[in-house]
């Protein structure tokens, strides 16, 4: 078996996982599958909505003996994949994989592995590395709601293609943060130095009254900052410990409170929503308290950057950069050459402590809003 084509993969079709329930199960009149083959082992770690690559068992008379899927997995059940191969969707029975993992987003143009990608393929990336609550999608798009908590998990990405024409998709938003009684905000994207009037929805939106930003200064242009974890200046003899845990600690979470407003509940849903993510720490050695921060998430031959903070008292010796680099060093033991950051173009030492340490501007974008929220 080659995998069988499924629906047509531009049109406008079901949610994948509900066809997939409708396969009969264990007793219902079908002979009872295995579900504990290597196959299932082997897929069982695949993120649903990551980009993967299935090594694919082919029927015996076959000319070769497998073949590879390359895409993003759209659901799964204890019998089948559901593979968007962008040529076409196609069912892969679990028990004939071979192979399978989540890999980094595809190369879109030439360089190294942090100036490739894709601004959209970047920006879905990182929505992965900082989860709202509340998802849904509209074609391309990715609707996030997460109780007011950061922009980036409550408002819309605009990526590719919402499946309606721009107003109807835009009315379609507005109602869906209508119905969480929570004001519509879009995130829209370009090249450095980008006019939101050049993008069409920016340009729709900016027609019907949105503001660019919003009214905040740290809204109006944020930078998406990339480089190579190989470049980051390595930890020394001379560097503070940086403490790394894969759980939130509430003292974790009281020192991310000091850096910012805090939603109790939905801000701990979000730091711990990714697939994997680690908490630094770094502690002052006089009085056991934290006193820098930082958030590592954790992708296929990507990490992320969030939240690096240290108490003022204690800044300008180093901290933040030791945490970076740590961070690196992570990343380049998991085989992550590639790291991204997000900066508000406001915040000029920022933008350039993040230079400092070898990161420059992928891409650019901006939250719409309406004047009223």
């Amino acid at each position: 078996m080659t995998g069988d084509p499924t629906h047509d993969p531009a049109a406008e079709t079901p949610d994948e996982s509900a066809r997939l329930s409708a396969v009969p199960a264990s007793g219902e009149g079908s002979a009872a599958p295995a579900t504990d083959t290597p196959g299932h082992r082997l897929s069982a770690g695949l993120t649903i909505g990551s980009r993967v690559v299935v090594r694919y068992r082919l029927e015996e008379g076959s000319r070769a003996r497998a073949t590879d899927f390359i895409g993003e997995l759209i659901a799964r059940n204890d019998d089948f994949l559901i593979v968007d191969t962008k040529k076409e969707r196609v069912k892969l029975i679990r028990a004939d994989v071979i192979a399978a993992k989540d890999v980094p987003p595809p190369a879109s143009r030439p360089g190294p592995a942090h100036e490739r990608v894709s601004a959209d393929d970047l920006e879905k990336l990182m929505a992965k590395g900082w989860v709202a609550i509340d998802t849904a999608g509209l074609g391309d798009w990715v609707l996030r709601s997460a109780s007011g908590f950061t922009g980036r998990a409550n408002s819309a990405l605009v990526v590719g293609d919402p499946s309606l024409p721009v107003d109807r998709a835009i009315d379609y938003v507005e109602r869906w943060y209508a119905e969480r009684d929570a004001p519509p905000l879009f995130q829209v994207h370009g090249e450095p130095g980008f006019a939101v009037e050049d993008v069409p929805t920016g340009a729709a939106l900016l027609e019907r009254g949105y503001a660019a930003g919003g009214g905040r200064p740290d809204w109006a242009r944020v930078l998406v900052m990339t480089g190579l974890s190989a470049n980051v200046p390595p930890l020394t003899t001379e560097s503070v410990p940086v403490t790394a845990d894969a759980t939130l600690s509430p003292e974790w979470l009281m020192t991310y409170g000091r850096s910012r407003s805090v939603v109790p509940g939905a801000t701990e849903a979000v730091l711990t929503g990714s697939d994997g993510q680690l908490f630094l720490s770094v502690r002052d050695e006089a009085t056991g308290q934290i006193i820098g921060i930082g958030r590592m998430a954790i992708h296929p031959g990507w990490a992320g950057i969030f939240g690096v903070w240290v108490d003022p008292e204690h800044r300008r010796r180093g901290i933040a950069s030791t945490m970076v680099s740590a961070v690196a060093m992570v990343a380049r033991e998991n085989a992550m050459p590639a790291i991204y950051l997000q900066v508000s173009g406001d915040n000029a030492h920022g933008v350039a402590f993040w230079r400092g340490l070898g990161f420059g501007v992928h891409h650019e974008y901006t939250y719409l809003a309406q004047p009223s929220a």
